[in-house]
């Protein structure tokens, strides 16, 4: 899965947290960020995000900060 989505996040001290996101019409508010890692696409770094969310489920999405697109790459329901 790699789906662009919408997300709604704040900006603080050069970091980036991830909010709520909208994905498949419904929206999802994180409760939880549960680890971050930093990849690649090309020369540009992607950041990613395990997030649990209030309703329990766990996704995995990320923000291409060249592109600024977020984008959801796994899904799983916690119930």
């Amino acid at each position: 899965m790699s789906e662009k989505i919408d997300v709604i996040s704040m900006f603080r001290n050069r970091t980036v947290k991830p909010v709520r996101f909208k994905h498949a019409g419904r929206i999802f508010h994180i409760a939880k960020i549960l680890y971050t890692w930093v990849g690649r696409e090309g020369a540009y770094p992607v950041h990613h995000f395990c997030v649990l969310t209030r309703d329990g489920d766990q996704f995995e999405i990320s923000l291409n900060v060249y592109t600024m697109d977020w984008v959801i790459r796994e899904a799983g329901t916690g119930s």
